[in-house]
């Protein structure tokens, strides 16, 4: 039996938390070392993208929805609002209004139009919103709450490079349960449309690199 939209997104709500669809977790404190480094690179948000302006211009209302389209179909997601800091980096870059450094600039445009899905471990997630080779010129704050597993398929996280606040544009998407990844990154949502994942993951295993053609938030 097919399920249907609403009851799906009900279902993504339950498992993310009720704070998934309610009002946003406070900003996590700064880390002021990485803000100054953040600053010091030339982010004038020192790494910290308020979520008042990512969602500025959408409709009121308390969930936030991803529709990834990709060379494989679309992916539907749902923002996990318990990490703030972190939506609000993905739906600024999205909708193109969180600056970002390409070469010697700092410019607003919609990130991820272009970046493809460039690494994956088969079984375990399908890696994308790689952009060139740089990344948007700062280093996100992890926000990992205590009850946020990585325990089925399905769930949406930010990649970094494997050391506390390296988090910056990339991002991943389960197809199994990861414990291993439990405590060392940031999930920040849960997505439908498994079976267009597990095609981007064969594709990217086979040596293709899929783009990401848009990335829509909608409430």
């Amino acid at each position: 039996m097919r399920t249907s939209r609403p009851l799906r997104v009900a279902l993504l709500a339950g498992a993310l938390g009720c704070d998934a669809v309610g009002a946003p977790a406070p900003m996590p404190p700064e880390v002021p070392d990485l803000v100054a480094e953040n600053r010091a690179a030339g982010d004038p948000y020192g790494g910290r993208f308020p979520l008042s302006e990512a969602v500025a211009g959408l409709p009121e209302g308390s969930r936030l929805r991803a529709e990834i389209t990709t060379d494989a179909g679309v992916i539907h997601c749902t923002l996990d609002l318990d990490a703030p800091l972190t939506v609000a980096n993905f739906v600024g870059l999205a909708r193109g209004l969180r600056p970002f450094r390409e070469g010697d600039a700092w410019i607003k445009a919609p990130y991820y139009d272009g970046a493809v899905w460039h690494r994956t471990i088969e079984g375990q997630f399908v890696q994308g919103g790689q952009r060139g080779q740089g990344g948007p010129g700062y280093r996100l704050q992890d926000e990992i709450s205590p009850g946020a597993k990585f325990d089925r398929a399905g769930l949406l996280a930010m990649a970094n490079k494997g050391l506390a606040d390296s988090a910056g544009a990339e991002f991943y998407i389960t197809t199994a349960a990861m414990p291993d990844h439990t405590g060392h990154y940031t999930i920040f949502g849960a997505c439908d449309d498994e079976f267009v994942v597990r095609d981007l993951q064969r594709q990217v295993a086979g040596g293709a690199r899929p783009k990401i053609t848009s990335i829509r938030i909608t409430r």
